[in-house]
């Protein structure tokens, strides 16, 4: 069956976008752009247009209308004990989560950062915000430089030269003194899973422990290798509003102290909605609406989705000892349904933006090799034909995750090279998990199987974006603001609404606005 053949069939609908995309073509062409459409694909064969995203409540449901904080912010959905089956579940929704449990009766659970500088005092560890701190001179103390960032030691640093770190509260960044609820004091980050000896890290990860729902060797092998640790000296200590650039979920696991969270998704993102996404930006740029606020307490750990912006604060330990986390990421599941929905907004992130190509286009594609991202319905027709020919081998027009499994073993797919990564006892859990997470990215009925249909929308949506931003970032080389503002308007036919274009440089990051200083034909790259 031909997909054009299948989605919406409302008349009135089709040719009020119809009418509206002949209005933005003219306005296009008013701006001295080519009037000729860059997407031909046929809206009537998609259930959605591709740059349609869902809101809060429509994708959030579960975490809407529960639990709300003192600020009348919600609470993520709460599990305590969960089965895997549960927990799978909520994950690749990429619902943030609050595993109430997960550390109860582990090893490290109660340890303090005292106790972690007197087992290990052979790390170095970044001191957030230490330049802000009155009186700081580098010369004082034990220091490396990693990364290009100062790093000191856990056994030996004493800020002021008097106290150990773990009894000293210092300054966070003095921006944040505008709000009560922003963090105050900064904390400590150690970066155990890269800045660590193969010998040293084998020391720190041997208390570690996997929770039961997540206790299958491979995902207990990656958490192991993955996480850091944060220190979090006094009360009100924490990291200012931002965006990680990991390409999978995130954990924050509470082994002492408590810790309010507010949390925030990606906002509806254009090329002029870009913002500094590390630390603090998003309050800078004025976007900073967060849509989860809660307390995170010892045991209890919270796992979120790529592009989920956090704020952290403390609560500390009534005995006044420093509060300590572990940060780390799991292998699956994948909180693929979430990057399905949110992909338009993600692919601009300027955190994750490069995960769409470097990771999640595999689950587009299945792995499938030669599918490239094209402008064109006709290309988009060729790539679903190839993807259904390679891996639907009963030829009924639905792809399982048992034809995915075999899919990947074969070596046309990649996958099964990419799993020598991992133990050979390990390599078949990963081709599983990989294909379930797959077969989970496309399906919208949450019948584990991917329909022509739903394959159908997945990679319009995909070709869609990924050829958006190809395109954007030529009229960026450019400085051509006018032009970039004219392909953005040209894409509002295929959004759930029109996008809100920033008017004048105010609004626009500082990098977007010494860009378009420049005058339109300045070409920044070659």
């Amino acid at each position: 069956a031909d997909p054009s053949a299948g989605g919406r069939s409302n008349s009135g609908v089709l040719l009020s976008v119809k009418m509206a995309r002949v209005a933005i073509l003219a306005a296009v062409a008013v701006n001295g752009v080519s009037a000729e459409p860059l997407f031909d694909v046929d809206l009537a064969s998609v259930t959605k247009p591709p740059l349609w995203e869902p809101t809060l409540e429509e994708h959030f449901p579960v975490q809407r209308g529960g639990e709300r904080d003192a600020n009348g912010l919600p609470s993520p959905v709460v599990l305590t004990s969960p089965s895997r089956e549960e927990f799978v579940y909520h994950a690749r929704k990429g619902y943030p989560i609050l595993v109430s449990d997960w550390s109860k009766g582990m090893k490290y659970t109660g340890w303090t950062g005292k106790h972690f500088s007197e087992a290990f005092p052979f790390g170095y560890m970044k001191a957030e915000y230490i330049d802000h701190m009155p009186g700081f001179k580098r010369k004082d103390h034990d220091i490396k430089i990693i990364d290009g960032e100062k790093r000191f030691n856990l056994g030996t640093f004493k800020p002021d030269k008097k106290t150990m770190w773990y009894n000293f509260s210092r300054p966070a960044n003095k921006r944040y003194a505008d709000d009560p609820l922003k963090p105050q004091r900064g904390p400590y980050v150690w970066h155990v899973k890269d800045e660590l000896t193969p010998q040293q890290k084998k020391i720190v990860q041997a208390r570690f422990e996997a929770p039961p729902f997540l206790a299958d060797p491979l995902n207990s092998a990656h958490m192991n290798r993955t996480f850091e640790m944060w220190f979090s000296p006094g009360g009100r200590t924490g990291a200012g509003a931002h965006n990680d650039g990991y390409c999978e979920s995130v954990v924050s696991l509470q082994l002492t102290g408590d810790k309010n969270w507010r949390k925030m998704l990606l906002p509806e993102m254009t090329f002029f909605d870009s913002f500094d996404e590390f630390d603090g930006g998003v309050y800078e740029a004025g976007r900073w609406k967060p849509d989860l606020g809660f307390l995170n307490r010892v045991e209890g750990a919270l796992v979120w989705p790529p592009g989920y912006l956090h704020e952290t604060s403390t609560v500390p330990p009534a005995d006044g000892s420093c509060g300590a986390a572990i940060t780390l990421q799991f292998a699956f599941p994948q909180p693929v349904q979430f990057l399905r929905a949110f992909l338009p907004r993600l692919s601009l992130s300027s955190e994750v933006g490069q995960c769409v190509a470097m990771v999640w286009s595999s689950y587009v594609s299945m792995s499938v090799p030669g599918i490239k991202p094209s402008p064109k319905a006709a290309k988009m027709k060729e790539q679903l034909e190839t993807v259904l020919s390679k891996v639907d081998t009963d030829k009924d027009e639905k792809i399982s995750v048992s034809e995915v499994i075999a899919w990947f073993k074969g070596s046309s797919a990649g996958v099964s090279r990419e799993s020598r990564d991992y133990p050979p006892d390990q390599r078949d859990l990963f081709i599983q998990f990989k294909a379930e997470d797959t077969v989970a990215y496309h399906d919208m009925d949450d019948d584990m199987t991917v329909s022509r249909q739903e394959l159908w929308d997945s990679l319009v949506q995909w070709n869609v974006v990924r050829v958006r931003i190809k395109e954007g970032l030529k009229l960026v080389n450019v400085a051509d603001r006018v032009g970039l503002e004219a392909f953005e308007r040209s894409l509002d036919y295929l959004r759930r609404s029109p996008a809100t274009l920033p008017k004048g440089p105010k609004g626009l990051r500082p990098e977007l606005q010494e860009i378009f200083s420049l005058g339109k034909g300045t070409r920044l790259f070659p």
